[in-house]
């Protein structure tokens, strides 16, 4: 069985448990602790894919770095993870929670790739619009890419809504080369 299909698995089975002990706000921010934790330190990724480390220092590690930072039913289910020898998918769990947990909110996630950078007011600008436009909540990840000269590409799901200069020229070179061009 795939990582990715045992990750999502087990993070039903947390969400389950968060469900059930009335802790779904505190393990939500609980893999949010846990996700950044991962991003900042590579090293922590690879001491949990490590198989020649224990599970008992893997345990230990676990208890140092979350004891009392994050609630009983999340601390559990990672001693759960480490005895079952799945802790090598911790990264994977922790997308697979979130995903669900947007999915059951109804945040739909949205990819921007806009040609410079974007302050503050620009993105709540953007997630405005876009929220008022899908109708749904957004959760906005504003990415900078210089090649696209002008304008924004956005990404809601598998749709990709390209409005670049870039995408533009293009279509107009195309036009050009296979002679359909009309000066009207």
């Amino acid at each position: 069985m795939s990582d990715i299909l045992v990750a999502r698995r087990y993070a039903q089975a947390l969400y389950d448990s968060a469900r059930q002990t009335r802790e779904l706000d505190a393990v939500d921010g609980d893999i949010e602790l846990i996700q950044s934790s991962l991003e900042a330190s590579r090293e922590l990724v690879m001491f949990f894919e490590s198989p020649i480390v224990s599970r008992e220092r893997k345990a230990s590690v676990v208890e140092s770095l979350f004891a009392g930072r994050l609630a009983q039913t999340t601390m559990r289910f990672m001693d759960l993870l480490i005895q079952k020898r799945r802790e090598n998918i911790f990264p994977q769990m922790v997308t697979a929670y979130r995903a669900l947990r947007d999915r059951q909110l109804g945040i739909v996630g949205v990819t921007v790739k806009a040609a410079r950078q974007t302050g503050a007011e620009t993105r709540s600008s953007i997630q405005s619009a876009l929220e008022a436009w899908t109708g749904s909540r957004i959760k906005l990840d504003v990415q900078h890419d210089e090649s696209l000269i002008g304008g924004l590409v956005v990404r809601i799901g598998d749709t990709v809504y390209d409005g670049s200069v870039r995408n533009k020229l293009e279509h107009l070179r195309e036009q050009f080369a296979a002679g359909s061009f009309r000066n009207n």
